[in-house]
Parts: structure tokens; C-alpha cells; sequence
């Protein structure tokens, strides 16, 4: 019987274990500190102690690891004051959407509990708290510059400066604020009769090009809520020199410039794209159809709202509902009334009142969605429309304005709902201007705040 052999173990294989030991020590380590640890919070935003916060920010936070959807009702994230609104997850984002503008001018406390939970069960050991203070509202406007083109200024309507946000060689045609206020995107317009896509902080300190287009003329931007993407009119220019195309709707991806037609086939014709507040329904005037086409974004759903006049449809705070304008013909003549549709059912509720012989249009609603603002005038009339309020519901319509030969148009609200801006335009005097104007509810009083100016909106 042969005698067992001894197996030797050499100076390498004693390297290699203790490397092997050391890295298992190492590993325990990391993960008994991990657990010691928990979950980290990585960034806060509004940020800590910020000042001047827009009344439209979302409160986001960011963790450093992917957490758990929570099993419970409990409350992730807290608003103090209190504030309703919806909580989102998403990897290792915990984010709050008021379902209504902020209070002006407020500090806030914003708390994460300690329920939250990551997917590897590290919990967040602690409550992590912090605040910010919102900022009063803005005015945004365009006015002619020394040169004589349009440019975007910004007003403090509490008597503050006049800051001018851009410096476009050859003008800006329009601008949309982004829907947390932090970027107003604007079509730039160049020598060629064509323009660009550019964005501006409400500051007017950071400007940058959102997207260059060659040979055509893009604007109408429409911001998609909760979402790195936006919506964009684009028009061919197939001759140089002539006019452009029929406008047709193009995505754009701001994470990494990428464009595409919203339809597949691209020779569809749309316009006016609007946006529901949870970012999911869009609205776009199609010709085609003789109406706004609705279109959910997630499962497809789409029907046309009919309307021959051709206006924007205007959502709700909250996305539930949509006005749009609509020519309603009667023995006496044609009126132009409000139609309040839903989404969900497509009811069509006629809120201008039956009978009424008026031409009602640009309607507005009130941050809390209780008042509707508008332009009415009598239907066939050759006067100036007037500024009215209506309920929701078309109910206690009244006139804000009552001077006929002052045509008013875009009527605007303050995100605390304070005040009214609109435009008003002479319609009798000599090189007439639009200016501005704001109709204060708690006084109830009405003031100029800029000479030349038009097509107003709030920096919330």
C-alpha cells in the first residue's frame, strides 16, 4: 500500500487566499457599514435656504441608491404649509407636484420621513428636512427694442425694473415659459425669414439654442409637464425667399437634442399644441378634422372636439377639463360661445349660455380653477372686446372693462390669483400701441404697468 502524499501548499496559494480573505473582510465591512449607514440623501431641490423659488417648482429629491415603492398610504414627503399635490418615484428620485401654484413670497418646509426604504432595504435612518422661500410674481411681455424688434422683457408688477431678457438681432416671435418657470423657450428669428429655437433663464443670465432649423421656421413651442421633452410647430421652407409650409408638430428631446415627428406619418397638419397639467393628454389644432384633436400620450386614446374657428384649447388647472371656441350659427346671425369638454367622456358643455349672441374667445382660468377670465363682445359688433368673468360653469358672467372703443385680448392671471393682466389697443387713435394692464381684485382697481407692450404671462 503506497504511503498518501502530503499536498504542499506553495507561497502563491497563501497570496491568493489571503487576497480572497481580505476581499470577503472588505466586502463585510462594506455592507455592515452600508447597513450602519442606510439610505443617503444625494440632492435636494428647491435647495436648502433657496430664496426667490418659483410658486411652480416641483420638490424633488435625489437618494444615492434605487428606493422601494412604498407598501403603505403613509405620506413619503410633506409640504408645510400644507400643499396637495401628487408624489412620484422613480429609481432613485422622490418627487412632490403641487396640484396647485405655491403661495407667493412663503417659506416652506419640506420632510422626508423616515419610511422610505431602498431596494437593497436600506432604510433612511432619519427624517431629512429643509426649506425655501418662493419668490413675488413677474411679468413677462414683449415690447419693441431701440431697434425697433420685438424682444422678451420681464416686469416686477410691484414697481421693479424692466429687465430685457433677450437681444435678438432680427427679433423674437414668440416665447413659452417652461411649466416649472425655470426656462422660457423662444423662436429667434433670422435673416433668411426662417428662426431658431433658443432658451433664456427669467433672469436673462444663461442663454442658450435649444435647436437650429435650416431652412425653416419653427415655434409654438409647447412644454410637456413633468417631462424632458417639448412639442414644436415646424414649417418647411422649400423655396428660399417664399413663404413657408403648412405647420406640422416635431417633438424635441432636451436630453440630448433629439427631434422627431409626433406622427408617422409627417405629412399630418397640426398646430397649437397644449398641454394637460399631468403632461399626459395633449391638444392640437387639426385642420383636417375641423377641430382639436386630443391624444393621450400613454395608451393611444384620441377624439376631436369639434370647433371651425381654429383657437387654442385651454386646460384646466388640473387637466380634468379643456375650453375651446366654436362658431354656433342661429337665425339672428353666428356666435362664438365657450365649449367646456372632458378628456375622459367628451362632453360638451355649452358655457357661454344658449341664445347668447356673443363672441366670446382667449379664455383663461384661475389658478384655483373656480373663475374663467375672457374677451367678449356682441357677435357681428364693430366695437372692441371687453374683459369678462364666468364661474366654471358659465354661471355670474360679468364685465371687467366696459369701454367699447378699447379693444382687450390675452387676458392673464397672477399664480396667487390677485390680479388680471391683460392687452388693451385703442381702436380710434392715431398710431395706436398695445400696453399692458392689471385689474387688481382686492382692490379692485385697474392700473397701466407697461405702455407698449403685449402678449403677457407670469413668471410664477
Amino acid at each position: 500500500m503506497l504511503p498518501l502524499k502530503r499536498s504542499k501548499i506553495n507561497r502563491f496559494d497563501i497570496i491568493v487566499i489571503a487576497v480572497l480573505l481580505v476581499m470577503a473582510l472588505i466586502t463585510v465591512l462594506i455592507l455592515w457599514r452600508g447597513d450602519q449607514v442606510g439610505l443617503q440623501v444625494v440632492t435636494v431641490s428647491p435647495a436648502q435656504a433657496a430664496t426667490d423659488v418659483s410658486t411652480r417648482s416641483q420638490i424633488k429629491v435625489t437618494f444615492d441608491q434605487a428606493i422601494l415603492a412604498p407598501e403603505t398610504d403613509q405620506p413619503l414627503l410633506t409640504v408645510s404649509p400644507s400643499v396637495s399635490g401628487t408624489v412620484r418615484w422613480d429609481d432613485k428620485a422622490l418627487s412632490f407636484t403641487p396640484a396647485l401654484p405655491l403661495t407667493s413670497n412663503t417659506l416652506y418646509t419640506i420632510t422626508v420621513t423616515g419610511d422610505v426604504t431602498s431596494q437593497r432595504g436600506r432604510p433612511l435612518k432619519e427624517a431629512v428636512s429643509w426649506q425655501f422661500q418662493t419668490g413675488q410674481p413677474r411679468l413677462l411681455y414683449i415690447a419693441k427694442d431701440t431697434a425697433g424688434n420685438d424682444q422678451i422683457f420681464v416686469i416686477d408688477p410691484d414697481g421693479g425694473e424692466v429687465v430685457q431678457l433677450t437681444q435678438e438681432i432680427y427679433g423674437v416671435f414668440d416665447y413659452a415659459l417652461a411649466p416649472d418657470a425655470s426656462t422660457v423657450a423662444y423662436s429667434a428669428l433670422r435673416e433668411d425669414g426662417g428662426s431658431d429655437l433658443w432658451a433664456t433663464t427669467p433672469d436673462g443670465q444663461t442663454r442658450y439654442p435649444l435647436l437650429t432649423c435650416p431652412d425653416a421656421v419653427c415655434n409654438g413651442v409647447a412644454w410637456q409637464p413633468n417631462s424632458d421633452r417639448l412639442i414644436y410647430e415646424r414649417r418647411n421652407m422649400l423655396v428660399p425667399g417664399a413663404a413657408p409650409g403648412p405647420p406640422r408638430l416635431w417633438w424635441l428631446n432636451l436630453a440630448n437634442s433629439e427631434t422627431v415627428a409626433v406622427f408617422d406619418d409627417n405629412q399630418i397638419i397640426g398646430y397649437g399644441a397644449t398641454w394637460a397639467a399631468n403632461g399626459q393628454w395633449l391638444s392640437y389644432i387639426a385642420p383636417s378634422s375641423q377641430g382639436v384633436q386630443l391624444f393621450h400620450v400613454d395608451d393611444g386614446r384620441n377624439f376631436v372636439i369639434p370647433s371651425r374657428l381654429g383657437g387654442l384649447a385651454i386646460w384646466d388647472p388640473v387637466g380634468e377639463s379643456l375650453l375651446v371656441a366654436d362658431i354656433q350659427p342661429s337665425a339672428e346671425g353666428f356666435a362664438v360661445h365657450l365649449l367646456k369638454a372632458s378628456p375622459v367622456s367628451g362632453e360638451l358643455v355649452d358655457i357661454s349660455g344658449d341664445n347668447q349672441l356673443v363672441e366670446d374667445t382667449s379664455p383663461t382660468w384661475s389658478p384655483d380653477g373656480q373663475w374663467i377670465a375672457l374677451t367678449r363682445k356682441a357677435a357681428g359688433a364693430s366695437m372692441g372686446k371687453q374683459v369678462w368673468l364666468m364661474r366654471s360653469d358659465g354661471s355670474e358672467a360679468h364685465s371687467l372693462t366696459d369701454n367699447t372703443e378699447i379693444h382687450h385680448g390675452l387676458p392673464a392671471w397672477s399664480p396667487d390669483g390677485r390680479y388680471l393682466a391683460f392687452q388693451q389697443f385703442p381702436l380710434r387713435a392715431i398710431d395706436a400701441k398695445p400696453s399692458i394692464w392689471l385689474f387688481d381684485f382686492e382692490t379692485e382697481t385697474m392700473q397701466q404697468l407697461v405702455a407698449d407692450g403685449n402678449r403677457p404671462a407670469w413668471i410664477p
